[in-house]
């Protein structure tokens, strides 16, 4: 189906790989418009004769969005031939049946999801270039994503979109860097709470095979015309894979950044909320300080690329002076990529003037920038629809949850965590992965309830290893033949690497799908907890019994 995008979306062919399967339009070639409709007629048309019968009425169009999705990103997007997955395990068509609590890593969309993005795209307004269409669509984005985060409308000017978390970091790093030619250096928490590919993004390394306007690269290589960072790793848990007391990590990234500022260099802290067994590090109350300490001299980035955030708490931290990653395909549950790096007003002035790494040409179009970032005219002026797709689905899923009040979020959250948290602990062959309370400030918002339950899984005699897991994880996607829903869990995650073969574990988790059902129902969420429990079962089940 990546022919039948191509068509839909002229210059869309920078994002397909490999390279040899597009042809460019020649240079002063006419821009000839787009129409969906005869976008989906060209998809029937390349239908074989033997399945258009299958096509319900409307169908086609959903098949023209499903083939979106997997544009505009990298090669963790890309559908397995075979399987018609992602490496997260997620298709691009919705799933009925499933025990869905993946959000962790990743989620299929949901019908109406799809329904809704074939009905956006449908109703875009045909206009004489595909950029000058795509830049309106993303200004609109952003604008309603404020919106939705509960900030002003001016701070659409401050939203930079991207497809990832990990192309987050990568920008954010490059902003904290200025027009220096001193490498920076970044303080984060240990990667297996974060993501594999996020330290080499902060030292502005290649961290994928593709990228969403790139040709092929090696992996860790230094983007061209970059200077090479450095990062320092904090460990938040023990060699045992319990937590480390916070007021330890807290002291451990205060005197890491307070080194590093010594020397003089640029430095970059990023506070992970929520890691991806669900910690906070480091501590709120620590980075203001260290930011009210050093100014300008210390960038914060707040990576709440999970989006398990009030907009309370994403106000707080912007008006601390921290810049805030989020993506729409985490808690939120939109399909991977969708992501977004929202600029405060205190530092909006000065980054605003910043030059960028023209490397990034390969990550980001000009127009994923607003007008206001000067630097945003080293990029090519490529359109992203893939991300666009996507954000758009996790607008719509944003937009429900929205409009559930927040003290019945946060009492149906509460309830839904001492019920799993429970279960795990009653259910033979599973551990609970201990996490602290989350503490961020005194507002006592619904996201002080715990969303994200990590357990080891044994066999009965002993923890599975972290193959023996992998491959259970895979089997849980899968019904079984006896009847059994499959079971999206999480993907396994090291929590602690001190013994001869890591300890890992799985990960349940509640998404904003999960609460505006629970809120929705007559029942007050009783099936979305026991179909939680349900999963956890099954899981211990088949860790058994194969």
């Amino acid at each position: 189906m990546t022919l039948a995008a191509r068509d839909l979306f002229p210059g869309i062919e920078n994002q397909l790989p490999p390279p040899a399967l597009t042809k460019p339009k020649p240079a002063g070639a006419p821009y000839q418009g787009y129409s969906f409709k005869a976008f989906v007629r060209k998809v029937k048309r390349r239908t074989p004769m033997s399945s258009r019968a299958m096509i319900a009425p409307g169908a086609s169009r959903r098949i023209a969005i499903s083939d979106l999705l997997t544009l505009g990103g990298d090669d963790r997007i890309v559908l397995d031939p075979r399987t018609r997955r992602n490496r997260y395990g997620s298709g691009v068509e919705p799933e009925t049946g499933a025990a869905e609590f993946a959000s962790t890593t990743a989620s299929t969309i949901s019908s109406a999801a799809l329904d809704h993005v074939a009905a956006y795209f449908e109703a875009l307004p045909p206009a004489r270039s595909g950029p000058e269409t795509y830049r309106q669509a993303a200004q609109a984005t952003r604008e309603d994503l404020a919106r939705l985060c509960g900030l002003p409308s001016t701070a659409a000017a401050n939203i930079i979109l991207a497809p990832s978390g990990t192309d987050l970091h990568l920008m954010a790093a490059d902003l904290a860097r200025g027009s220096g030619l001193q490498p920076l250096e970044t303080v984060m928490a240990d990667p297996n709470e974060t993501g594999r590919g996020v330290p080499l993004a902060l030292r502005s390394q290649a961290f994928g095979t593709d990228a969403a306007h790139g040709t092929p690269s090696e992996i860790g290589a230094l983007l061209p015309g970059a200077v090479a960072g450095e990062t320092t790793a904090i460990d938040l848990r023990r060699p045992d894979g319990s937590p480390r007391a916070a007021s330890d990590v807290d002291a451990d990234f205060e005197r890491a950044c307070r080194g590093r500022l010594r020397a003089g260099r640029p430095v970059l802290l990023v506070l992970v909320d929520v890691s991806k067994t669900g910690l906070i590090a480091p501590s709120p109350a620590c980075a203001i300080e260290l930011k009210r300490r050093y100014g300008d001299q210390l960038t914060v980035l707040v990576d709440a690329c999970q989006f398990r955030l009030s907009t309370e708490s994403l106000a707080a931290y912007l008006a601390a002076d921290f810049l805030v990653a989020i993506t729409g395909s985490k808690f939120v549950a939109g399909p991977p990529f969708s992501g977004a790096l929202i600029i405060p007003d205190g530092s909006a002035p000065r980054l605003r003037t910043s030059n960028l790494l023209p490397a990034l040409s390969n990550y980001s179009g000009r127009e994923d920038w607003p007008n206001e970032f000067n630097g945003r005219n080293v990029l090519p002026d490529l359109p992203n629809f893939g991300m666009l797709a996507r954000w758009r689905a996790a607008l719509y899923e944003l937009k429900a949850f929205r409009s559930c009040p927040a003290a019945e979020i946060g009492a149906f959250l509460s309830r839904f965590a001492d019920e799993i948290e429970a279960a795990i602990c009653a259910i033979d062959g599973l551990e609970r992965v201990e996490a602290p309370l989350l503490k961020r400030f005194d507002d006592g918002g619904w996201d002080g309830a715990a969303t994200i339950f990590s357990f080891r899984v044994t066999d009965g005699r002993e923890a599975l290893c972290p193959a023996r897991l992998q491959a259970l994880h895979e089997r849980l996607r899968q019904s079984s033949a006896g009847g059994e829903r499959a079971v999206h869990l999480g993907q396994p995650v090291t929590i602690s690497c001190g013994e001869s073969q890591p300890r890992v574990a799985l990960r349940l988790a509640a998404s904003v799908p999960l609460v505006v059902e629970a809120l929705s129902a007559p029942d007050g969420g009783e099936d979305v907890i026991a179909r939680a429990i349900g999963a956890l079962a099954i899981t211990a089940f088949r860790a058994r019994h194969g």
